[in-house]
């Protein structure tokens, strides 16, 4: 049976990712009001656009004067801890709490326990500027399937140390379950360990260029799971760009818009 349904308190950010890798400068004031007019809450970025636009309050000025707020931060990897405070600490400036780790050290083949590790490491950093650290499943990466993205959870610390799922990097990578129920699954086993969620889709036509809502996901079970648990906190939205003609303003207003309806916000 069921769960009661929890109200739900979430708020939608918006990846840069879909303006582009690396965005130039000049281009930041255009992706911000883009993320604001497709009516989202929140905007996420890179450690290194943060590093980039962070210096004496730039960013968190132009995220204020749109009503914005910094929702996540991806981080590649890495045994620099120097890097990593400092980005945490432009984080904590900000008020944002979510660190997403990705890439780097994670390659395919790297051991499990080291990497595990590596990560509680990382989430002791993080937790003394009061961000949680969590890690991004990703195709091509450690822990690319949902097997291998379980273990390596399994390694961490929870106390220093979060769960979190790209629903769209689940949909295509969690190979061996019916595509449309490989992100839910994940959820559903790992729901105690969950901090953070990336809403993204995934198609054999578009890739991870899919709209939300587009693609092969499960979004029905996905969205019952969380209203069922009653999740509530950022999720960020993110495309790796757009697609059919569409400007990212276009791709970000309709993976909102399905959003909206489909967990009743």
């Amino acid at each position: 049976m069921a769960r009661p349904e929890k109200p739900l308190n979430i708020r939608l950010a918006c990846m840069s990712l879909m303006w582009g890798f690396n965005l130039p400068s000049d281009e930041l004031d255009g992706w911000l009001d883009d993320v604001v007019r497709a009516g989202y809450e929140g905007a996420a970025t890179f450690y290194r656009e943060l590093l980039r636009f962070a210096p004496d309050g730039d960013l968190k000025r132009r995220l204020d004067d749109r009503g914005l707020e910094l929702a996540s931060v991806d981080f590649s990897i890495t045994r620099d801890l120097d890097l990593l405070r400092r980005v945490c600490e432009a984080m904590q400036s900000m008020g944002c709490r979510h660190l997403v780790t990705l890439g780097g050290l994670a390659t395919r083949g790297a051991d499990p326990q080291e990497l595990a590790d590596l990560l509680n490491q990382i989430g002791e950093v993080a937790l003394s500027c009061g961000v949680c650290a969590c890690y991004h499943n990703h195709t091509g990466h450690a822990a690319e399937t949902l097997e291998e993205t379980e273990d390596l959870l399994r390694r961490t610390d929870p106390r220093v140390f979060f769960g979190f799922v790209d629903v769209g990097h689940a949909t295509k990578d969690f190979v061996g379950h019916p595509v449309a129920e490989r992100a839910a699954l994940f959820l559903e086993r790992n729901w105690d360990r969950v901090r953070f969620i990336e809403f993204k889709d995934w198609s054999p036509e578009h890739d991870l260029w899919t709209e939300v809502g587009a693609g092969q996901c499960g979004w029905s079970r996905v969205f019952r799971i969380i209203r069922e648990r009653g999740y509530s906190g950022w999720i960020t939205v993110e495309q790796n760009g757009p697609t059919g003609g569409k400007t990212p303003l276009d791709c970000a207003a309709a993976s909102r818009e399905f959003i909206r309806k489909g967990l009743g916000l």
